[in-house]
């Protein structure tokens, strides 16, 4: 009775289902950087308004990025590096390029075995090598480029995904703006179903409904806990968007509106779910070397983003200074949003999606807290709804 219920199991499973590596650490340990990885993704906020001078950012938030994108990348590349070097070599710039000659050969072999179904684990990774000699082949122009343009896709989605933002403003208020931008949660489970091929429970499904809940609960106090404070001054919020204007005041949103935040969450919830296909469809690859490519492509993106907005600044004394206006928290805000970008790549490998969002969920939750603590926040009804509801999503997902 048991193998025929395990046969029918098996049978409904979807034969192309992509599955997580195995931890580079173990349990207890993986769940400590879980936790760590809360707090660094809840602390962007906090950083943010502690920048802050005189209600404006004294720098340029593309600078920002783009200096973020520049240090992960040279972590990445540091921690590869690092791993090489253990081998032992007088010539290590030699060592590394030959290392990453290597790890593009595991893709061509890893790729050889899947289509013969002979992968199995070995101490040096998730595949073992079938074929010495066509390990030693040179890669050629089609294998490099169907190997590294995938990474340069998650890029390009998330830059469409930042104008986009921009020019939503114009279609909605603010208010509309966050509280349907929590639908990014309902578009990233159900591409994660599609792409994926992960099945969900009916209870999973539902603990995701009330996680989406608790983000439209929490947007929806934090909102109504904004506009209970009296303000006096056109105070300007995000990309130059007064606060007080008739299209901030007012809740609306267009038709074009109602388009542009589809769109939003759905390249919201695709750049999260094509980043993970891509990096387990590559298990094989070190995870390090994996997140060095996405970001090469992030720090070119970025850098045109920078090079436009000082180009097509109002400001006469536009400077091509990235460390204009920095303070200590803005080198906080950089290093943390770093170390918080890398950990995001071991999710999207060793875990999936899902992870993604509850860490992103339960950071909202911090991040509101941290702001009581740090800046007298007062926390209302909406914050202690929102916090049961994503704990027990929390519990029934995992049940």
């Amino acid at each position: 009775m048991t193998s025929k219920s395990a046969k029918c199991e098996d049978s409904r499973e979807p034969t192309s289902q992509l599955t997580s590596p195995e931890l580079p650490v173990p349990l207890s340990v993986w769940r400590i950087f879980l936790v760590l990885a809360v707090f660094l993704y809840s602390s962007y906020t906090i950083f943010v308004h502690l920048c802050e001078v005189d209600g404006h950012l004294p720098f340029r938030p593309s600078a920002v990025v783009l200096l973020t994108e520049l240090l992960k990348l040279s972590l990445s590349i540091g921690m590869f590096a690092k791993g090489v070097s253990r081998c032992g070599s007088e010539r290590p710039f030699s060592t590394v390029a030959q290392a990453v000659r290597a790890e593009f050969r595991k893709y061509r072999v890893a790729d050889a075995s899947h289509h013969e179904g002979k992968i199995s684990k070995s101490p040096d990774g998730p595949f073992t090598t079938p074929s010495p000699l066509n390990h030693a082949l040179p890669l050629s122009w089609s294998e490099l480029f169907f190997l590294i343009v995938p990474f340069t896709v998650p890029a390009i989605l998330y830059a469409v995904n930042n104008n986009l933002g921009m020019f939503m403003q114009l279609e909605m208020d603010p208010a509309t703006y966050q509280v349907l931008g929590n639908f990014k949660i309902l578009s990233t489970a159900i591409l994660f179903r599609l792409i994926i091929r992960r099945p969900l429970s009916l209870i999973q499904w539902f603990s995701l409904f009330l996680l989406l809940l608790a983000g439209i609960t929490h947007s929806y106090g934090s909102l109504m806990a904004k506009n209970a404070i009296p303000s006096s001054t056109n105070k300007t919020v995000g990309h130059g968007v007064a606060e007080n204007t008739p299209n901030a005041t007012f809740l609306h949103i267009s038709i074009v509106g109602i388009f542009m935040i589809s769109i939003y969450c759905t390249i919201s919830g695709l750049s999260g779910v094509y980043t993970e296909y891509v990096m387990k469809k590559r298990a094989q690859m070190s995870i390090h070397l994996q997140n060095a490519m996405l970001y090469v492509f992030g720090v070119l993106i970025n850098g045109l983003a920078f090079a436009t907005d000082v180009l097509c600044s109002d400001d006469n004394s536009a400077s091509w200074n990235v460390f204009k206006g920095f303070s200590h928290w803005t080198w906080l805000l950089i290093i943390t949003q770093s170390v918080s970008g890398i950990f995001m790549g071991f999710v999207m490998k060793f875990s999936n999606n899902i992870t993604r969002l509850f860490i992103i969920s339960s950071a909202m939750l911090v991040t509101t807290f941290s702001a009581m603590l740090v800046f007298s926040l007062h926390l209302n009804a909406y914050f202690v709804a929102s916090f049961i509801l994503v704990f027990t999503s929390l519990y029934l997902y995992h049940f």
